[in-house]
């Protein structure tokens, strides 16, 4: 893809310093972009200092909440599109403490989406949608149209946050797009956790040798996609919503299709299912360690949605995106940067 678009753009960054954040930062600043981050450095998220290596210098960190609406307004006022991946993003705690998903991933979103309107440069906003707003879906593979059917707190306050992008692009003419993310994985992810992120959790363990741990019997299919593709598709996602401020349009099997607001929503997957014991399988046969299977813990039974498989066709049709890194070539990579640096993630 060409990425001149961004060569100069004022980028601002929300959760910057996590994993997805970090990986669109460092595309953004070979792309020519002037980025600003902003991250919390919340312990439990991700952020991590050493994701900036080689570019610390070629960016702007802002280190602050995304809750603090005034100065999320000031970042917003410099900025020409707002990539938002700023967010609570364990299912488990979002059942534990409803209260804070509820401020990041609704309130948090309402004061991006605030700072653009107020915004005299009218940014864009590029939304870190997930799967988890389909949740257990009523149909295989999930397209954009699938109703949405979440089973935790935190798959209801991303659907909401990005009904609020609906609303504020139809109201204020903010252009709003989301990407729901599938199951991605890939360099420069926290490794202290298996509460998200459980692919590099479990490549995490067995670089130090330990078991990975398969709850059930792993039958259920996953849908995995490599942190490069869905960098790829926030790019194209971001130059596409820009387009949108000036032509709206209207998008069949997209959210409010038929309306032609500066909106649209998009499945960002490999549309591969995976048995997540078979993911733990190939871990083990690359990296090493030994694989067991363990009673599911009620806290995560209740949550569990289940096989997912994301179309992802209407990203292809409408911003030229497809994933282009197989499974293996990914883990491959993944395992490189992981060997070399994970001292700096444990």
């Amino acid at each position: 893809m060409k990425r001149s678009f961004f060569k100069g753009r004022k980028a601002l960054i929300t959760g910057g310093a996590g994993f997805v954040g970090s990986n669109l930062a460092r595309a953004l600043v070979e792309a020519g972009a002037d980025v600003t981050v902003i991250d919390n450095f919340h312990p439990d998220y991700g952020a991590n200092v050493f994701n900036f290596t080689g570019i610390a210098n070629k960016l702007r960190l802002v280190r602050g909440d995304i809750t603090d609406r005034g100065l999320v307004a000031k970042l917003c006022a410099g900025a020409e599109t707002v990539f938002h991946a700023a967010a609570q993003c364990s299912h488990v705690d979002s059942m534990i403490d409803p209260w804070l998903d509820l401020d990041y991933n609704c309130r948090g979103t309402l004061s991006v989406l605030e700072g653009a309107r107020a915004s005299p440069l009218k940014p864009s906003v590029a939304y870190a949608g997930t799967r988890a707003i389909v949740g257990a879906p009523l149909e295989m593979p999930a397209t954009e149209s699938t109703l949405p059917n979440p089973v935790d707190v935190y798959g209801v306050n991303k659907h909401a946050a990005e009904l609020y992008g609906a609303v504020y692009a139809r109201a204020y003419r903010v252009p709003f797009v989301s990407l729901r993310l599938t199951n991605s994985f890939g360099p420069y992810h926290q490794m202290k956790s298996g509460k998200y992120g459980i692919l590099n959790w479990f490549l995490g363990q067995a670089l130090q040798g330990k078991p990975i741990r398969v709850f059930g019997t792993g039958e259920q299919l996953r849908d995995y996609l490599y942190i490069d593709d869905a960098v790829d598709a926030f790019l194209r996602a971001g130059e596409f919503v820009a387009a949108l401020a000036t032509s709206p349009r209207a998008y069949p099997r997209a959210r409010l299709a038929g309306e032609k607001i500066p909106y649209a929503v998009f499945n960002v997957g490999s549309g591969q299912g995976m048995k997540f014991a078979d993911c733990a399988r190939r871990i083990v046969e690359c990296v090493g360690s030994k694989l067991e299977f363990v009673p599911w813990p009620p806290e995560r039974a209740a949550i569990e949605t289940g096989d997912f498989i994301a179309d992802s066709a209407l990203a292809g049709e409408i911003l030229g995106w497809k994933p282009e890194t197989a499974f293996e070539e990914g883990l491959k990579r993944t395992v490189a940067f992981y060997r070399e640096n994970l001292r700096h993630y444990l």
